[in-house]
């Protein structure tokens, strides 16, 4: 065949037939309707939502990979969701009349977030701000804030206003 340049008598195949046949195999993989989605911690990795192959499992609570929860993270199920992120320090003007104990009696310390839609004890992580730190439920905020956001505990009133206001994913652990 002449087109391609083929040598019958050689045993290597033609560079342009093996740079047509890499390049129609990424064509159908990434354009098929079952190509993949973004996974989260990884803006440019692109999984296939089929059943898990060669071993790798996925997390049973966002089918995401779990290549995405970081080397070092343990294996854990949980839920996702986007949530806004705010501050607090134990101030009496962001707080009741007893800064230092939250909502469940405990006495405030670096982890506590103020939840309404979550009990307390419930365990949660905010990776794309804290990595792999487990942050616990202990407080509450204002009736206001019912399902819209959590606030973080931090020391000191600088720190918290340095933090500010984020939109970011809150893992829920189980």
């Amino acid at each position: 065949m002449k087109l391609l340049n083929i040598d019958s008598n050689s045993s290597k195949p033609p560079l342009l037939l093996v740079s047509l046949t890499i390049l129609a195999v990424i064509i159908i993989e990434f354009a098929s309707p079952r190509a993949g989605t973004m996974v989260e911690g990884s803006l440019s990795t692109v999984i296939n939502n089929s059943e898990p192959q060669l071993g790798i499992t996925t997390n049973a609570a966002t089918n995401y990979s779990p290549f995405a929860q970081g080397i070092n993270s343990p294996k854990m199920n949980y839920a996702s969701r986007s949530i806004i992120v705010t501050a607090y320090s134990s101030t009496p003007d962001q707080t009741d009349n007893t800064p230092f104990i939250t909502a469940s009696g405990q006495r405030v310390h670096d982890g506590i977030i103020a939840s309404n839609f979550l009990p307390f004890g419930t365990k949660v992580q905010f990776p794309y701000i804290f990595g792999d730190k487990i942050f616990q439920v202990e407080d509450r905020m204002h009736k206001k804030y019912n399902n819209s956001r959590v606030d973080i505990w931090f020391p000191d009133r600088a720190s918290a206003q340095l933090f500010g206001i984020k939109k970011t994913t809150m893992r829920i652990l189980k």
